[in-house]
């Protein structure tokens, strides 16, 4: 008669370590460090939730002195991209998320000394693990074929039972391993699945602590799960189990999709007598759709991407600001008591994070970019625009770099005052702010430019812009710059102010006036303070496009 332990050896004979082994050679960390971890299946770009997953889980182990590697979940081989590793781990780069451990070296170069950190590379690893199960009769293969797994479903649904693979409706569950091995025989000895021989009911319910959600009680697994799949590489739930004991991790924070696998996760990390992990389940970020609440889609929603952030002039540092606030609402008003501290000094708790689906707000974040940009120092915001120019704006980097001191001056026209207007909500925001600076911009700034006001003939704007080109002075204040405008003004039939328009005799006010030298130096109707454009561009320069009628 064939033994369980017999069967284990024939469905993994070449498998000769054992668990304890393993134990052995990924030990407890030096120290007891709290342990988390980010990991992501190769599939696509780095979603905007995966982000919040990476940033929180890096945040929380920093708080409490820990580390946080990164694990690549591509068991699911079918789904992976190829390049989206790389991709991933560049994007979370840019967003200052490092890694103690993981494929972050060099080419992919695994650091640390608890991989490898790429699942499909652990595939001897988990055999060693389900072997064991194995031989204790906790584990079983089985090859209930689709048809076979549909029609015990429907008859489920129509019984009004619960559907899965337990007790009687698993065919191989109550097999002995002789029994178990003659089929396997029958099928030319190819690798069946592997069924986690569950020790649930469904009369039973499980209590646990979530570090979010506070405490859940569930109903017991009951389903025997494949845990091994036809291709020999583990379904998440194993992963789960073998990974996150192998590599210490202490801390598991996921999202809300996986809360109801958590009864039989405690399952299998009581199967090998192993603690598992704290848990705490995060809400999916949302979004309002003709007044329903939904989740952020990949297909909907280009912001799902973090990509799109870049693309579209945000600064990392405002984006995970504003994930912050998703996380703990109590992080604005941190904020607002320590405007000098860096957002990564707040000390977030999870049993403040929102258990109801946070809101993506557009408002909100660009407030938050408008606020990170307006503090920045004016060379800080010159380097930063610059960075992101070089990759989407070349034509404005070449011009920045050209001309850095005249950039910056362009750049710093009002910034820290009480008059600053935030011109910068967006680095996006800066080609518009100062593109109408550059002299190579001209040409392309007088064909798209607005049309001057109608009150003002040509005849007269020629020989004003002549006259004020000759007499203009820069070298007192905005007052006495307004004082000559207005002067000058009155020459031509523009009133000083609305009362003396009001009065009569005008072909305007002196705000037309103001309005046509906006439009001819900077081709636009909203621009900074003139007065100050004015200054930075230089008198050469203003007489210059002021004469070119």
């Amino acid at each position: 008669m064939t033994t369980r332990a017999e069967l284990a050896d024939i469905l993994f004979p070449d498998t000769t370590e054992t668990v304890e082994s393993l134990l052995q050679k990924y030990p407890e960390r030096a120290g007891n460090p709290t342990v988390t971890r980010f990991a992501p299946s190769p599939t696509g770009f780095l979603h905007l939730g995966g982000l919040f997953s990476a940033f929180i889980s890096r945040k929380y182990a920093n708080q409490k002195s820990g580390l946080t590697f990164l694990r690549i979940e591509d068991t699911d081989q079918k789904r992976e991209v190829e390049g989206a590793t790389e991709l991933l781990i560049l994007a979370l780069k840019k967003f200052g998320i490092t890694f103690a451990e993981g494929p972050i070296g060099e080419n992919g170069q695994e650091i640390g000394n608890y991989g490898p950190y790429t699942q499909s590379q652990r595939a001897d690893i988990y055999r060693v693990f389900a072997k064991k199960l194995v031989a204790e009769g906790l584990a079983y293969p089985c090859r209930m074929t689709e048809e076979e797994l549909n029609a015990t479903r429907e008859m489920q649904m129509a019984a009004k039972i619960i559907p899965g693979i337990y007790g009687k409706y698993s065919q191989r569950r109550d097999k002995t391993p002789d029994q178990l091995l003659e089929k396997f025989n029958q099928e030319n000895q190819t690798f069946p699945v592997l069924r986690f021989r569950s020790p649930g009911d469904t009369s039973k319910k499980i209590v646990f602590e979530d570090l979010i959600r506070g405490k859940i009680a569930m109903i017991d697994n009951y389903n025997d799960i494949v845990i091994i799949k036809g291709d020999g590489l583990p379904t998440y739930h194993f992963a789960h189990l073998v990974d996150d004991t192998l590599m210490r991790t202490t801390t598991v924070s996921r999202g809300e999709e996986w809360l109801t696998s958590v009864p039989l996760h405690l399952q299998l990390f009581a199967a090998f007598g192993f603690k598992a992990p704290e848990y705490a389940h995060f809400s999916a970020i949302c979004k309002l759709e003709d007044g329903k609440k939904r989740k952020l889609s990949k297909r909907k929603d280009p912001e799902a991407n973090v990509e799109y952030f870049f693309q579209e002039g945000y600064a990392p540092e405002a984006v995970l600001q504003y994930l912050l606030t998703l996380a703990d609402s109590s992080y604005e008003d941190w904020q607002k008591e320590n405007p000098d501290s860096s957002f990564l000094d707040f000390q977030f708790s999870l049993e403040k994070m929102n258990v109801a689906g946070p809101l993506f707000d557009f408002v909100k974040i660009q407030n938050i970019n408008n606020n990170y940009l307006s503090l920045l120092s004016t060379a800080e915001l010159y380097a930063q625009g610059l960075g992101r120019a070089e990759k989407y704006s070349p034509e404005l980097a070449e011009l920045m770099k050209k001309y850095p001191d005249y950039t910056q001056q362009a750049l710093n026209i009002e910034r820290h005052t009480e008059k600053d207007p935030k011109r910068f909500t967006l680095y996006t925001d800066i080609s518009k702010n100062i593109l109408f600076f550059y002299d190579e911009e001209r040409e392309n700034l007088k064909t798209q430019k607005p049309d001057f006001p109608e009150n003002i003939p040509l005849e007269t704007r020629k020989a004003f812009a002549q006259e004020y080109a000759e007499n203009f002075d820069l070298s007192g204040d905005v007052l006495t710059w307004f004082d000559q405008l207005k002067e000058i003004g009155k020459k031509y039939g523009f009133a000083g102010n609305n009362a003396e328009f009001k009065q009569g005799g005008f072909i305007g006010k002196v705000g037309d006036l103001a309005m046509f030298l906006r439009i001819q130096l900077c081709g636009a109707k909203q621009t900074p303070d003139l007065f100050s454009v004015m200054k930075v561009m230089g008198r050469e320069r203003v007489v210059s496009r002021l004469t070119d009628i």
